[in-house]
């Protein structure tokens, strides 16, 4: 058995406002060491309370660490209150076609 403990804080960006969010990182796991190309039975696979790792000779702890922190990080992250930018926010927007609006009916 292998237990990963990893804790700090992580600033990710809001998906709504594109802000920094803290997320408060908290992850305890427990993987069972377990031979590469070992036959596990069916029940032993469908165990939601049991995480099998297999192993060849050298395990890559630091890549491990990393795996753990990506499968633990929210698809989108955000604030709790927090609203979509707003359009006073985003100044005036600029129409792309209307130079070509001024070209039409001109002679080359």
């Amino acid at each position: 058995m292998l237990r990963l403990v990893v804790t700090g804080v992580l600033p990710l960006v809001c998906q709504r406002c594109l802000e920094a969010v803290p997320y408060d990182l908290d992850v305890d796991s427990r993987l069972e060491l377990v031979p590469e190309g070992a036959d596990l039975s069916q029940d032993e696979l469908e165990d939601d309370t049991r995480d099998f790792l297999p192993v060849a000779r050298e395990l890559d702890v630091a890549e491990l660490v990393e795996d753990e922190i990506l499968l633990a990080l929210p698809v989108a992250p955000r604030h709790e209150k927090c609203g979509l930018p707003s359009a006073a926010d985003a100044g005036e927007r600029i129409n792309p076609f209307a130079t070509l609006a001024g070209l039409k009916g001109k002679p080359n």
